[in-house]
């Protein structure tokens, strides 16, 4: 009399199994990276002074992620180390980009999505996510390269390809294409911003790194930046150094 009919007992252990596939299916957080300071005098092309040294280094898709130069993008991976006691600052405005065929200004943060939101790129990207259903665990295949760019060290030359915030999308392994898309838009936003260059005063004996976004596709080689310092406009040209590949593991 207290026997559980079979089909109510069948029922259980399937949903059993589909919770439990559901959570192995789900994205999982990489583990935090060592990420040494970058010596941007390290960086071949880098423009250096008593008072500061400056780097540049091309993004590079590895294939992990959304490739943000087919989304129209040349993102720039800026690296400032002020070895002084002042405080200066590097305006978003004031970066321009050489190309062969003159200078380019870099986009804003609002320019740079609205570009990757239109491109081709983010319709493949947001419908091969869908299609899978593992949104998080797409965009969680560029976090390991970024999580050891950001920050520096040894690990800007694994791959400077931009990636989700650590942690930023636990699974989506159901949800609706609009849902998908969304989330794929919140995602691109929040990482742009995240690993954005920061226009704040540079403190004193500190090395600030982060991307500025100029337009792909034009062959842009050389980075111009201009430091302001206590009434002082400085202006600093800088080859842009190549990423190079992750080493065979």
């Amino acid at each position: 009399m207290f026997k559980r009919p079979v089909r109510q007992t069948v029922a259980f252990g399937l949903l059993a199994v589909m919770l439990l596939s559901l959570v192995a299916c789900q994205a999982t957080k990489p583990l935090p990276q060592p990420r040494r300071v970058v010596d941007p005098a390290q960086v071949e092309g880098s423009a250096q002074s008593q008072r500061w040294d400056l780097g540049a280094i091309h993004y590079e898709h590895f294939g992990q992620g959304m490739d943000y130069r087919e989304a129209g993008l040349d993102p720039v991976f800026l690296v400032f180390k002020n070895k002084s006691l002042q405080t200066p600052t590097v305006r978003i405005e004031e970066v321009r980009g050489v190309g062969a065929d003159g200078e380019y200004l870099a986009y804003t943060l609002d320019e740079a999505t609205t570009l990757v939101f239109a491109s081709e790129a983010f319709s493949t990207t947001m419908a091969n996510a869908s299609r899978t259903g593992a949104l998080g665990a797409f965009l969680g295949a560029g976090l390991g390269a970024l999580a050891g760019t950001i920050g520096g060290g040894d690990n800007i030359w694994k791959g400077a390809a931009i990636g989700a915030g650590v942690g930023a999308l636990a699974g989506g392994a159901a949800g609706t294409m609009a849902n998908s898309e969304a989330d794929l838009k919140r995602t691109i936003r929040s990482e742009l911003t995240q690993y954005g260059w920061n226009e704040e005063p540079i403190p004193a004996d500190y090395t600030r790194v982060g991307y500025v976004y100029l337009p792909a596709g034009r062959g842009i080689e050389s980075l111009k930046v201009i430091v302001r310092v206590d009434g002082q406009v400085l202006p600093y040209t800088m080859r842009i150094a190549d990423a190079q590949p992750p080493a065979a593991q």
